[in-house]
């Protein structure tokens, strides 16, 4: 059957008639595009910023009043605006090389304002680079000077607004006009619902007023406003779920025939929230699908082929990931950054699930891309997400950028990266491309050689003591012969077999001393308890001495073992605090060294969590972003900037 709802589509020029609701917001708009060349639409995902401008605002103009050109960031937005132009130039125009000489000439040649319409500005920041970023700010200042021959419309989400003011450095003017798109406020949402269900035969049964304000409970859930995309694809399974009800029929020849059908008011309390109704229609639809993929292609190995593919549509940040293709319907061919994370999926099983998918309206496609049909998807499907799957997305994304680093700089992968490849190995190996495979190997190769050098230098260290050690032993042995002597022969006194056995025991402390710096603990301590082992009637103050040593290094031994298996725990706090009770005990250079490693790591760690703290509070992921800024206050207790950092979330 066919729904007059948009789903999560959104509205056209032809949806004009049936565009309701924005009606104040459009004329703002429109009258803000006759004072400035540029204007910034933003709001909150799903507000419907891209209906108001290609329907409201495009319903305003006549043709001739505008030339609209509507841009997506593909691959690289220079690159996907340098094309836009290039199409929209007539066959017989003059080379022109920069996008001002293009849009002055569609300018005169049509004799209407070029409208550069950026959708989804956000895909900029989130996919794109610096370099990129800035390319484009230089070619937008030069288009903004040209005044009725171009207008550009950005159009953002507003938890990326923070991302403009690098911008704005270039373009002082960006926040001058701009437009916010509130949610649907209740009375707007009667509105929409009323006149909707008059232009396609709906009656809504009395109580008329309880069965909005239900619908507008069922969505909003308590919060003040909804989004437009939530009420399109509500009524659009409220719709459904009637007819499937009724008696029916409908002409699918017709588009203006609409069966008569009536909402009522248990209708719409069945049909639940709409966290339910998305949930439940995204699930259906993915196992439903995921059935159907393995009874046509029973030897695909991934038991989740569709979630995977689904998963390759969103970002790391929980956003809509536009991903250009070629080939043909059997055979769709998939960017390559994106096709590594499917590479398990064979080709014909995955054209067969992208078709699919978008058949049941969850992939929208255009002549060269495929996308989400909203960022409301994106946000479930992230939600969905296993801890493991959102690591192994985000050291993915990161292998991405150390690579296309790789590429200018020529720095590998340093042993902490590689570390956390080697932890998700065997299920990242599968999604990375033969580059990214080199890079990774090339980098481990490099990462080997330069240990063993390492290794090579420390070896010869301990050789070095080894050696300083030998010669302990031999003086000890040789006092040991003097020893065995003096005893043989009777004849020395006391005093000198005294001595003969403190120089021994002193020789014996001297090669404990060097294994204790090389961090052999237990065969120190066994060269201490073997004095004893003697029983050569040394003096008390030497055998106190020696005592008081073997009671150090015991405890000293045990809190370097808890140091270590606190270290294995990633417990680095620990780690610290047994490695200083052991410097209390007696200090050490070698443990000094390993304080100081320690708390590299922990400076490390920390600023990682800051980061990611800050991309997840600038995706608007508020819960993630304060565990993350939690674990950096365990890290470093006190810290003043991650209580700040807190604070701001509350």
């Amino acid at each position: 059957m066919r729904s007059p709802f948009k789903f999560l589509d959104a509205y056209t020029y032809q949806d004009h008639a049936n565009f309701f609701g924005r009606e104040d917001e459009t004329e703002a708009l429109y009258r803000m595009v006759f004072k400035s060349t540029l204007i910034l639409i933003y709001g909150l995902s799903g507000t419907g910023k891209t209906s108001l401008v290609q329907c409201g605002l495009a319903n305003k103009f006549d043709g001739p009043d505008w030339y609209p050109l509507f841009l997506r960031r593909g691959n690289d937005v220079n690159e996907s605006l340098d094309l836009a132009l290039q199409q929209a130039l007539p066959a017989d125009s003059p080379p022109l090389n920069t996008a001002s000489e293009r849009v002055s000439f569609l300018f005169r040649y049509y004799l209407r304002p070029v409208y550069l319409i950026f959708d989804q500005f956000e895909e900029l920041f989130i996919l794109g680079t610096e370099k990129e970023q800035h390319s484009l700010a230089q070619t937008l200042l030069q288009l903004t000077q040209m005044e009725s021959a171009c207008k550009i419309i950005l159009i953002v989400r507003e938890e990326f607004i923070g991302q403009l003011y690098n911008l704005e450095k270039s373009l002082p003017n960006l926040f001058d006009f701009r437009l916010r798109v509130e949610p649907m406020s209740y009375s707007k949402v009667g509105e929409v619902v009323e006149k909707s269900c008059v232009n396609y035969n709906i009656q809504i049964q009395k109580p008329i007023e309880q069965s909005i304000k239900a619908i507008y409970d069922n969505i909003s859930g308590g919060k003040s406003g909804i989004q437009l995309p939530y009420l399109q694809v509500y009524l659009d399974q409220l719709y459904r779920n009637v007819f499937s009800k009724s008696q029916v029929s409908q002409d699918l020849t017709n588009d203006e025939s609409w069966p008569k059908l009536a909402f009522n008011l248990i209708e719409i309390k069945d049909l639940g929230d709409i966290e339910d109704v998305l949930g439940r229609f995204l699930d259906e639809q993915k196992w439903q699908l995921q059935a159907s993929t393995k009874q046509r292609f029973p030897d695909v190995p991934d038991d989740d082929a569709v979630s995977s593919v689904l998963d390759a549509f969103v970002t790391p940040e929980g956003t809509k990931r536009p991903v250009l293709f070629t080939g043909s319907e059997d055979r769709l061919v998939l960017e390559a950054h994106v096709a590594q994370w499917l590479n398990n999926i064979p080709a014909k099983t995955l054209s067969y699930i992208i078709h699919q998918l978008i058949a049941q309206r969850i992939i929208r496609q255009t002549e060269s891309s495929l996308e989400l049909a909203h960022d409301t998807l994106a946000f479930l499907i992230d939600q969905n997400r296993s801890e493991t799957q959102r690591r192994v997305n985000e050291v993915l994304s990161r292998l991405l950028i150390a690579h296309k680093e790789y590429l200018e700089t020529k720095e590998s992968l340093s042993r902490k990266q590689v570390n956390v490849l080697e932890e998700l190995w065997p299920m990242l190996k599968t999604r990375l491309s033969p580059d990214l495979l080199a890079f990774v190997e090339q980098s481990r190769a490099e990462l080997i050689k330069k240990e063993k050098a390492e290794l090579l230098a420390e070896r010869e260290k301990r050789q070095r003591a080894t050696r300083a050690a030998v010669v302990a032993v031999v003086l000890a042995a040789l006092s040991i012969a003097a020893l065995i002597f003096a005893i043989v022969k009777a004849e020395q006194t006391r005093k000198t077999k005294n001595e003969l056995a403190i120089a021994y025991v002193n020789s014996q402390i001297q090669v404990a001393h060097t294994l204790k710096v090389e961090g052999k603990y237990k065969a120190a301590l066994k060269k201490l308890r073997a004095i004893d082992d003697l029983n050569i009637g040394i003096a008390q103050p030497l055998q106190d001495t020696v005592g008081k040593l073997t009671q150090q290094w015991g405890k000293l031994q045990k809190l370097i073992e808890q140091a270590n298996a606190a270290n294995e725990a990633l417990d680095y706090l620990k780690v610290i605090e047994l490695y200083q009770q052991a410097q209390g005990i007696s200090y050490d250079e070698r443990v000094a060294g390993l304080i100081k490693e320690t708390k590299n790591k922990v400076e490390s760690a920390y600023q990682q969590l800051i980061d990611s703290g800050n991309s997840m509070a600038n995706a608007g992921y508020l819960d993630r972003a304060r565990e993350s800024y939690e674990k950096a206050l365990r890290l470093k207790p006190g810290d003043v900037l991650a209580k700040l950092k807190l604070g701001k979330l509350k």
